[in-house]
């Protein structure tokens, strides 16, 4: 493992050890979501299998949430691929819930380069239709390993900065059952991953509610090379399943 990494990965793993192990504190509620996922891409070098885990302690209105991610890819050394921390608030508008909450993402996605992130996101639905808005600021760089090993002046950049990019979802919403939910949406992010504005992925989500305790989902993903060329080339496509268990 790179020392850049090395420095950060301990923060949030001890954040989902104490968010897992920690349920029911103060009257919070905590909450884990595990899925694994099947893919290709253009850059993944074939299919690729994921694995992720993710706990939730929600105290009230406030939620903080932890979560890492493994990937198996031919195109990537890293088997550790992302970890993410995310906290949020509800805030009452009338009969609705917008919940704004700020992002942190970091993807060592090479031995060399990280990719870390940082986001603002605001999330409003109604009962048929759900808006998510938001910004994030991105940046490219190597890792202090990386610039030991190439030794690289201090005259060199090592890191480059996206200020800010755009993030987007529309979804839209409809019970088939009442055990039985569908989610069809159009955006730009997914649980760890970031594309720009102009990359769009169209989701497929289907939520059932087995008991008052457990979630089964399935998700369907086609991710397009750019806008408005869905007929031209792609850059690829997911398959994923989970679960979401509410501990207490």
């Amino acid at each position: 493992m790179n020392q850049s990494c090395k420095s950060r990965y301990p923060i949030i793993f001890c954040l989902i050890v104490i968010l897992g192990f920690l349920p029911g504190i103060g009257g919070s509620q905590t909450v884990n979501n595990s899925y694994i996922e099947v893919g290709s891409n253009n850059a993944s070098a074939g299919v690729y299998g994921s694995l992720s885990t993710q706990f939730s302690q929600r105290f009230k209105n406030f939620e903080v949430s932890a979560g890492g991610l493994f990937t198996l890819s031919n195109a990537q050394s890293n088997i550790f691929s992302a970890l993410k921390l995310n906290i949020s608030n509800d805030f009452q508008i009338k009969n609705h819930t917008l919940n704004v909450g700020a992002l942190y993402l970091l993807k060592p996605f090479s031995t060399d380069l990280n990719e870390t992130n940082f986001a603002i996101l605001a999330n409003y639905r109604t009962s048929h239709f759900g808006y998510v808005l938001g910004v994030n600021s991105r940046i490219y760089s190597f890792n202090r390993a990386a610039i030991q090993k190439y030794n690289f002046p201090d005259s060199v950049k090592t890191s480059v900065w996206e200020p800010y990019n755009l993030m987007y979802r529309i979804s839209y919403f409809h019970d088939i059952v009442p055990e039985l939910k569908f989610e069809a949406a159009i955006t730009n992010y997914d649980r760890y991953l970031i594309q720009q504005e102009t990359n769009p992925m169209l989701q497929l989500n289907f939520n059932y509610q087995l008991n008052d305790k457990l979630q089964f989902y399935s998700e369907l993903a086609y991710m397009q090379a750019g806008m408005m060329n869905i007929r031209i080339n792609y850059f690829g496509f997911y398959l994923r399943g989970g679960v979401v268990w509410q501990i207490n």
